[in-house]
């Protein structure tokens, strides 16, 4: 409450209602006068405070009119700061009086929370700005895991439990990924408060947790706080954990709005191991991709014609048809498993003509074993991305390697010619056309050269993970100039029909 409040009423209980305003405030500065017109004239109340010799906190109005004086007390009312003089009547500003004011349980955080705020900015107003930075920059005022967070009128931190998080600017403060926990801080507080949650380190625990923070924006400063709870794991409950993390993309475009949350979400800072953002408009286009970003006319394209996995299913449709909200289920590479192919579940928001989505992957889910062909041709598409990423001399040697090589499955490049350009096994620089037929006599390696966009190519060739010769079934993609292929066998050593 500011230490002088003019209060336009009318009549002789004027003083009254004002003995009665400062026992129901709380907290009141002294040194307040309150005026009105009365008749012909003003009237003017002046109310001020003592401390009595048994401890007691007395209140008195008097009022210019006629004199009259009302006195009051509360018990549970006290001077602050300090012990004044017994007796003396007090009406300097530099003295508050405290009614009792019930704090919460810390059982009910977001109570406590608030408190915890409030009483930041009672003692800004009863000792002022130095000391109360001062006090809040001390381990006394950490009370468990509530602590204050005061930001100044230039957004820099000038008060946290954390010393060395002190004089930085609010870009500067920012939680795990880089998400921009200051910004959000400063954009959402507000002179009436507000909550803004996000993830940061828990400094009690030492671990990073969901934190609830309640900000106030009072006489130039950001009075914060906040309280913490474990958020759902990655490893137990991975359906959970993208909601949440859905959730925090949310609520950083409810406060900082979309620029700002295509420009973090669109950074490889903001993917948190197998979690990233993607946002596509309601017409497909895609506009937001943590894991994909970077790649050449990636965003801007639109799922329609592209939105196909590797078994075939056209995704597209079902994404797009989510509202409000819900669930869908396509293979998809994993940027955090070296890019393998696995079963992804990605949960999906709507959101102002956006749909906002992530997914967790299956790990237990084989692609290699569920569906061999639908492997195969996930193999020749991370091909065709590495060589779209890194260029084709580091495409080359990666295929030419043992690295490449898993079991039975491998990937080859072959010039348009037919020259034998990656192969983890065989001599680089011949043309395959040079080579024979299979046992059975099929030309194959024609047919894999005369492919002129995709298709399948089958025929006998030794298993390097047996030794045997075995039926491969290879997909084969023509891609600038260059065929990519990779195969699957079927089960068991070719056995040559009975002549």
């Amino acid at each position: 409450m500011n230490s002088s409040i003019r209060l336009l009423v009318a009549g002789v209980l004027l003083a009254g209602a004002v003995v009665a305003a400062v026992l129901a405030s709380g907290i009141v500065q002294l040194d307040f006068a309150a005026s009105g017109n009365h008749g012909d004239g003003e009237i003017d109340v002046r109310v001020q405070a003592r401390q009595t010799d048994d401890g007691r906190v007395e209140v008195r109005a008097q009022s210019s009119v006629d004199g009259s004086d009302w006195l009051s007390h509360t018990p549970d009312a006290r001077f602050l700061p300090g012990d004044p003089d017994p007796g003396r009547w007090y009406s300097s500003n530099t003295f508050s009086v405290s009614g009792h004011v019930e704090e919460p349980d810390v059982s009910e955080p977001a109570r406590y929370t608030q408190f915890y705020v409030a009483e930041a900015i009672s003692r800004y107003e009863r000792d002022g700005r130095d000391a109360m930075l001062a006090y809040y920059n001390s381990p006394e005022s950490v009370d468990g895991q509530w602590y204050m967070f005061i930001f100044d009128e230039d957004d820099v931190l000038v008060a946290n439990r954390n010393p060395d998080l002190v004089g930085n600017t609010a870009a500067e403060a920012s939680g795990p990924d880089g998400y921009p926990v200051g910004h959000m801080v400063v954009a959402v507080a507000s002179a009436d408060g507000a909550w803004v949650d996000y993830q940061f380190n828990n400094p009690a625990l030492g671990r990073v947790q969901i934190k609830h923070s309640w900000v106030v924006r009072h006489d130039g400063l950001i009075f914060g706080s906040g309280w913490y709870e474990d958020g759902p794991s990655k490893i137990h409950a991975p359906g959970a954990f993208t909601q949440s993390y859905v959730e925090r993309a949310l609520e950083l475009y409810r406060v900082l709005g979309r620029e700002a949350t295509f420009e973090y979400y669109n950074s490889p800072e903001s993917i948190d191991g197998e979690w990233y953002l993607f946002i596509h408009s309601v017409d497909g286009t895609r506009l937001v991709n943590g894991a994909r970003a970077e790649r050449p006319g990636w965003l801007g394209s639109n799922l329609h014609g592209t939105g196909i996995d590797v078994t075939g299913y056209d995704y597209t449709a079902d994404t797009l048809a989510i509202d409000p909200s819900g669930w869908i289920s396509y293979v998809f590479p994993n940027p955090d498993a070296e890019l393998h192919y696995q079963r992804k579940h990605s949960w999906i928001v709507r959101q102002d003509g956006l749909v906002i989505g992530s997914g967790w992957y299956d790990r237990n889910y084989d692609l290699s074993e569920e569906d061999p062909a639908s492997y195969a041709r996930a193999l020749v598409q991370t091909a065709i991305d590495r060589y779209e990423a890194e260029g084709r001399e580091a495409a080359v040697d990666y295929y030419s390697s043992s690295e490449s090589v898993d079991g039975e499955w491998y990937v080859i490049i072959i010039g348009s010619d037919g020259t034998r350009l990656a192969h983890p096994f065989l001599p680089l620089g011949e043309n395959i056309l040079d080579g024979g037929p299979d046992v059975t006599g099929y030309d194959f390696r024609a047919d894999i050269v005369a492919v002129e966009d995709r298709g399948w190519v089958s025929y006998v060739f030794e298993n390097p993970d047996t030794g045997e010769q075995g039926r491969k079934h290879t997909w084969i993609v023509r891609h600038d100039g260059l065929l990519f292929a990779a195969g699957w066998y079927e089960p068991g050593a070719y056995e040559a029909p009975d002549s």
